[in-house]
């Protein structure tokens, strides 16, 4: 059996790759900060396929903690996916310092954090693929996401530069870039509420994160981005 791991896992699109992704061949060890939503999640399949992993990624030294009792990964983990993220929408002097620090840590640091522990062993096994959900905003410029576009920024450029590294020793780094997903991040503005059709739903970008995985051994899918065709421009 496979064994994955998926943050910001408890909502959302992890919630969805969880469920997409667990089953008889791949065990999911979901990562995210509600112990409660984790166990919910797993009941959700059978016993086993979804493994409740409760850890808070602004913690970077909880995170390293509970990543060194990880059998999983210690063993070798066949992917990851790089999945949670947070932002605000407000001007760039209106962020605390707490909130670019937690900002920088959950979105980028952490991820390298995930992959500084997982690396070995896949390395070890001599396969594995890391999937990082970047964004749109991860290649354009925005006003009033400052810190966001920057973490996004330095996504791009840390999966591109991991692939170039590792990829002849078997690893695969993905990095899709999805425009706004229906899950309440970036959901309204001082404009009001926005047109549900300009959202991508959170199994309709899992399902393309599945087929990014589900590539044969011998391909790779360096980067791919995906936004309803209606989505508006900011």
């Amino acid at each position: 059996m496979q064994n994955w791991l998926i943050t910001g896992a408890s909502r959302g699109l992890g919630r969805a790759l969880c469920l997409a992704l667990a089953g008889p061949e791949r065990r999911v060890h979901a990562l995210a900060r509600d112990a409660d939503a984790l166990r919910a999640l797993a009941s959700e399949r059978e016993s086993g396929q979804i493994v409740p992993l409760p850890l808070d990624l602004a913690d970077r030294e909880g995170l390293r903690q509970g990543l060194a009792r990880c059998e999983a990964i210690q063993i070798g983990l066949h992917g990851l996916i790089n999945n949670a993220g947070i932002g605000w929408y407000k001007p760039f002097l209106e962020h605390s310092e707490q909130e670019l620090a937690d900002l920088l840590q959950i979105n980028l640091l952490a991820p390298m954090q995930i992959c500084h522990a997982a690396l070995p062993g896949m390395l070890q096994r001599g396969a594995g693929h890391i999937v990082n959900i970047g964004s749109d905003l991860g290649r354009r410029p925005l006003a009033k996401m400052a810190p966001y576009v920057a973490s996004k920024h330095g996504l791009l450029g840390f999966s591109h530069s991991l692939l170039r590294e590792y990829k002849d020793q078997g690893l695969r780094v993905s990095l899709v870039n999805p425009g706004i997903i229906d899950t309440g991040f970036g959901g309204s503005d001082e404009h009001g509420e926005r047109d549900p059709q300009i959202f991508l739903k959170p199994e309709q970008l899992a399902a393309l994160v599945m087929s990014v995985i589900e590539q044969p051994d011998n391909l790779v899918v360096d980067e791919v981005s995906v936004h309803p065709a209606l989505q508006f421009e900011f």
